[in-house]
């Protein structure tokens, strides 16, 4: 983005005193989207900070913004080597609940890293899309319990009854709490009238 032209900010901040609400409003909207604008480079800049903390601090400041560089910004992180840069990442892309974020989420549920593809099954499944029941049924086979466990309280909250066939096959999983959790998903659903005919 061009520089900011400082005339610009200091007539709009003139505006600031205007005897119309209106036009003090307008003015200091302006004034904030062109200083999130002056920030943004430099945040997408600290993004590639060889210090982890700068990196994560960074993060959390592009999640508060509703800008769409700052979103490619926290998705290019899911390519990052660090693993817990990318379980931030996919935690902070799964609060802002922006459907465009599904696909490089589902991505991630095949990261090597057992805690980024835990991190990714919680966030998929608080988005309540059904389209995503067969990427959470994939992991249900994940090797280590504590990722099924997730799994089944994500088709849980999805509520599709598609889930019911892979949720009973849990019921025989060697794990007692998967089973536990299995067992209760499927009685959730069928109270909520989602297993019904």
């Amino acid at each position: 983005m061009p520089e900011v032209n400082e005339a610009l900010l200091e007539a709009l901040s003139r505006c600031l005193n205007d005897e119309d609400p209106a036009v003090r409003q307008a003015a200091a909207e302006s004034l904030e989207r062109l200083d999130t604008y002056r920030v943004l480079d430099d945040l997408l800049a600290a993004l590639d900070s060889p210090d982890p903390a700068v990196a994560m601090r960074t993060m959390y400041a592009l999640a508060e913004l509703r800008h769409e560089r700052a979103l490619g910004g926290l998705i290019q992180v899911l390519r990052n080597p660090r693993p817990d840069l990318r379980a931030t990442a996919v935690r902070l892309l799964g609060k802002r609940r922006d459907p465009r974020v599904i696909g490089p989420m589902m991505e991630m549920l095949d990261d090597p890293d057992l805690n980024v593809r835990m991190v990714a099954v919680e966030s998929l499944g608080a988005f309540e899309d059904r389209r995503l029941t067969e990427a959470l049924l994939a992991q249900s086979q994940d090797p280590d319990p504590e990722l099924r466990r997730k799994v089944i309280g994500a088709l849980e909250r999805l509520g599709d009854a598609r889930a019911t066939e892979g949720l009973t096959a849990l019921l025989e999983d060697p794990d007692p709490g998967v089973r536990r959790l299995a067992a209760a998903a499927l009685g959730r659903l069928e109270v909520s009238g989602d297993l019904s005919g």
